[in-house]
């Protein structure tokens, strides 16, 4: 290694020192409690959620990722993803310094984007994310889903699963405090219902980083391509259905009604009307967590999902078009948003990022693959 990488190297350790703390979804959490007695007061009273300690001082946080950004003087690809990093990490201690208050959307809004965002389609016509969402939620529900495995049995087959291509490094367990299905980390899977190898994966090619090390935690943006890649990964391997894009539609929706000053009633109300109360009180906290409960501040991270599929999908047909593989290998290396890509290959043919030592199963397939991406131009 040169002193010039040791540089990066011993920058990427103090910029992940000082993330360490900072846990933006288990900050926002509601404990089951909250729902429980909502729901025993049939709706008819705003939800009291609390919110744990941050673990964190903000001030002093902020502190140490500005003089760690003034460290950061180089005009090469990498340092310049860096900077994005504390950009990036200083937005989310803005957003947990502001949880119950109106700032907090303002916060949200700059990491995760707003529900109408419009983003450049690969047809060079601008989309609008609001737009894809209305679609998604028109589509006709599934005929016969039903869960066919309770938590302990979906945990074993994600077990079995994950081992070929993580091995034993991978912890598969049960939690009965998520609001969504399983929530994955560089190390672990932490499941409710149902999960997905996606996010693991690419935690685990950044940690194995030797370099850019911050490509297990993120790169700024990444939000938005991740959650995309994992409906990606999940139609590529024909594990969704129209059920699943609802949903998430639905969220999104929700988001832009809270938005526009919906409170919490509103929202739940409107959704158990399709999903059920307790489905209803999930999917609503997802959009009022660390908000504001009455209306006008919600939490936006949901809205990433239709940008995201779209962007990760448009990316991975052009990458294949032009028979870039490398640039695809380069997304795979560790959290990221598309646009990064480009650069992390770059740096990747320099040997600053390694290659990723885990790959989609769909990616192996590439045969099928291409096959799919012929189908869905024609």
């Amino acid at each position: 290694m040169t002193r010039a990488h040791e540089s990066l190297r011993s920058l990427c350790d103090a910029l992940c020192r000082v993330q360490r703390p900072i846990r933006i979804i288990r900050s926002l959490a509601w404990d089951r409690s909250v729902h429980e007695r909502f729901l025993l007061k049939r709706g008819t009273e705003l939800p009291q959620p609390s919110y744990p300690p941050l673990g964190f001082d903000p001030a002093k946080t902020l502190r140490e990722l500005k003089d760690l950004r003034k460290r950061i003087r180089g005009e090469n690809g990498a340092e310049g993803l860096l900077r994005g990093v504390c950009d990036q990490t200083m937005a989310a201690v803005r957003l947990l310094a502001s949880r119950g208050t109106k700032d907090f959307y303002r916060h949200s809004v700059e990491l995760f984007g707003h529900p109408r965002d419009e983003f450049a389609e690969s047809s060079n016509e601008d989309l609008e994310n609001l737009e894809i969402a209305r679609y998604w939620a028109s589509r006709p529900r599934a005929r016969k889903e039903r869960a066919t495995l309770d938590a302990e049995q979906c945990a074993a087959r994600i077990r079995a699963i994950v081992r070929p291509i993580l091995g034993e490094s991978c912890e598969v367990k049960l939690s009965s405090g998520l609001a969504a299905f399983a929530a994955a980390g560089p190390r672990s899977i932490a499941v409710r219902a149902d999960a997905r190898l996606w996010h693991v994966l690419t935690a685990r090619n950044g940690a194995a980083q030797p370099i850019l090390s911050v490509l297990s935690s993120g790169l700024r943006g990444y939000t938005e391509s991740q959650e995309g890649g994992g409906i990606v990964s999940e139609y590529l391997t024909g594990n969704v259905t129209n059920d699943r894009f609802i949903e998430l539609a639905e969220r999104t929706l929700a988001i832009d009604r809270a938005a526009r000053g919906a409170d919490y009633l509103d929202v739940w109300r409107d959704l158990a009307s399709r999903w059920g109360e307790e489905k209803a009180c999930h999917l609503a906290e997802r959009v009022f967590r660390g908000g504001v409960l009455t209306g006008g501040a919600p939490f936006t991270k949901d809205a990433v999902y239709q940008r995201g599929y779209c962007r990760v999908y448009n990316f991975l047909r052009a990458a294949l078009d032009r028979s870039d593989e490398d640039l695809v290998l380069a997304f795979f290396a560790g959290k990221m948003s598309v646009d990064d890509a480009p650069t992390i290959r770059a740096l990747m043919h320099e040997g600053i990022v390694a290659r990723p030592k885990f790959v989609p199963e769909w990616w192996r397939r590439r045969d099928p693959l291409l096959a799919q991406m012929t189908h869905s131009v024609t």
